[in-house]
């Protein structure tokens, strides 16, 4: 815990080893304070990180995140449930945290979701991202319009809007 007014710096020195493939690096600067002093709320103990993503010659074509598949249009009766999937990946030798939100009107947010959910996407890997679209049995036809906005080791990417239909 610092005082009232205080800072702490650090030099981090990185050398990439001499057999390091050609691609982007995303490296994790966490902090996490400790102790118990009575001034520290619970909320101040989760962990906060930053990301940093260093490029070792990587190819002109790599992402750190991009949409392998986007999401659907939907159309679901009222009282019945469907879902809202996309899938992510990323070029990256390491893993990503990613956080996604479901971006809908007002009037939806009651019964598409979650309002946002997380993954570690792996390495190199990819992920599925997936939302819940379950209006009530009262609920009345119509179309709305959903969209999904990932965020991850400082990137944002934003899928194209879909239709979202309620019989």
């Amino acid at each position: 815990m610092l005082p009232p007014g205080g800072h702490l710096a650090t030099d981090v020195l990185l050398d990439a080893p001499v057999d390091a493939q050609p691609g982007l690096y995303p490296i994790r600067a966490e902090l996490a304070l400790t102790g118990h002093h009575v001034s520290m709320p619970p909320s101040w103990r989760q962990v906060v990180e930053d990301v940093c993503v260093v490029s070792v010659a990587a190819p002109g074509d790599d992402s750190l995140l991009r949409f392998v598949t986007d999401p659907q249009p939907v159309d679901v009766k009222a009282g019945e449930r469907a879902v809202l999937t996309a899938e992510v990946a990323t070029d990256a030798y390491a893993d990503i945290a990613v956080e996604a939100h479901l971006i809908s009107p007002w009037g939806t947010w009651e019964w598409i979701g979650p309002a946002v959910t997380g993954v570690d996407l792996a390495a190199r890997g990819t992920a599925e991202l997936s939302f819940e679209v379950a209006p009530p049995a009262w609920a009345e036809p119509g179309r709305w319009w959903a969209l999904i906005r990932v965020a991850g080791a400082g990137q944002l990417l934003y899928s194209p809007a879909v239709e979202v239909t309620v019989r």
